[in-house]
């Protein structure tokens, strides 16, 4: 369904009901809809097929996250326009521009503008490593379990992978590395270990230590705890270990040369190939398919509910400036890109998908519940749309 088939149902539901989208405390009033409301998980007691519910809950996860992604903007521009002086007359007209929707685009506009003015001609390099987002695999086939009506989803049947980025596994055996990719592992690793390694009894450690440094036994100065705080001897903790890295005896949390070895009572967490029994925990930087055959429209509104839902690290950026007297402008964008970088990525992950929720079966919801259903899809549409075209432009303004 395209986003004006959304706004127009929208509209139309809102012109027949008015009086439903002015909010009710009683539940027994047929005219009040509680069970529904963005970001919040739906109350089954909203009625309808599974399948209407599956639907119901993808447009209440995109729309909240869509409603926080134009607060979250508006925090950001606001806080780089006031950071750089924007002139205070221009920072009212902003804050009084009207609907949430046009604050924001305000605020941002006058980042934009403001970035420009504290620029001038100089240059900035900018390094962004942008930000990965995990899809949970149980929450994909917990929704593909409602489709079917089914209680579980066996996703054996169908396994799940993830296209264009990695599945990891909590794997009951050994993992082994991907044919030209290197093996993330989270539980015993047999070779070398990068990233961190605990181990109970301590381990060789060139790095940081969270726990305590000691020398190691008969080896002369210059071992043990280093004045700049890394560790150069036995951590009896965990160690962060920079490459090559060390043989970890313990647990190993990063990448590993070797085999990340699990057995049948103590998994190990990976994204190689495991070669035992597994379960699918969660798709990084790619696309989750797969899992339970379910009907096409079913399935795209858990992807809708899964991709909203899903859980990014944040993006880490470094700024040079080509001149001095910039101190201001980089401090604000080294504190607020990051949140934009971010709202960016994940907007581009589900903006597709808030177009394709079909919410043209949940007629047999509360009816109640379907003018606020409608008007909040059609809201997460226009929503999505002006924080895409926001964060694109606040980022463009400083070369991105």
């Amino acid at each position: 369904m395209s986003s004006k088939s959304f706004i127009g149902l929208a509209l139309a539901a809102m012109a027949l009901s008015p009086a439903v989208l002015q909010g009710c405390s009683s539940t027994s009033n047929p005219l009040c809809c509680t069970e529904f409301k963005v970001g919040s998980q739906v109350d089954v007691a909203i009625g309808g097929s599974a399948a209407s519910q599956v639907s119901v809950q993808a447009v209440a996860d995109v729309a909240g996250i869509a409603s926080a992604a134009i607060d979250n903007l508006t925090t950001a521009c606001r806080g780089i326009s006031q950071d750089l002086d924007a002139p205070q007359a221009d920072q009212d007209a902003a804050a009084a521009a009207g609907d949430k929707n046009k604050v924001m685009n305000a605020w941002c506009a006058l980042a934009v503008k403001s970035i420009g003015s504290a620029k001038g001609t100089a240059t900035l390099s900018i390094k962004v490593v942008p930000p990965v987002c995990q899809a949970s695999v149980s929450a994909k086939l917990d929704c593909q379990a409602k489709c079917s009506g089914s209680a579980k989803c066996d996703f054996k049947a169908n396994p799940p992978v993830c296209t264009g980025g990695s599945l990891s596994v909590e794997c009951k055996g050994d993992c082994t590395a991907k044919a030209g990719a290197t093996l993330q592992c989270e539980g015993s690793c047999d070779a070398h270990c990068e990233g961190s390694c605990q181990a109970q009894g301590g381990i060789d450690c060139t790095g940081k230590c969270e726990g305590t440094c000691e020398a190691k036994a008969g080896v002369g100065t210059g071992t043990g705890a280093q004045a700049d705080g890394t560790c150069n001897g036995t951590c009896k903790g965990t160690c962060s270990i920079t490459p090559p890295g060390v043989t970890c005896t313990g647990s190993c949390n990063g990448g590993c040369k070797g085999t990340c070895k699990g057995s049948a009572t103590a998994s190990v967490k990976c994204d190689g190939e495991c070669k035992a029994d597994f379960t699918p925990i969660s798709c990084s930087g790619g696309k989750l398919e797969g899992g339970c055959k379910v009907e096409a429209k079913c399935d795209a509104n858990c992807d809708g509910s899964v991709k909203a839902k899903a859980e990014c690290t944040p993006a880490q950026i470094t700024i040079v400036a080509s001149a001095d007297g910039l101190v201001k402008l980089v401090a604000t964008l080294k504190a607020n890109l990051p949140l934009i970088f971010d709202l960016k990525a994940r907007i581009a992950a589900i903006g597709n998908i808030a177009g394709s929720i079909d919410v043209s079966a949940t007629t047999d919801i509360k009816a109640a519940c379907i003018p606020p259903l409608l008007a909040a899809a059609g809201q997460a549409v226009a929503d999505l749309t002006a924080a895409g075209s926001a964060s694109v432009s606040v980022t463009g303004s400083v070369g991105q």
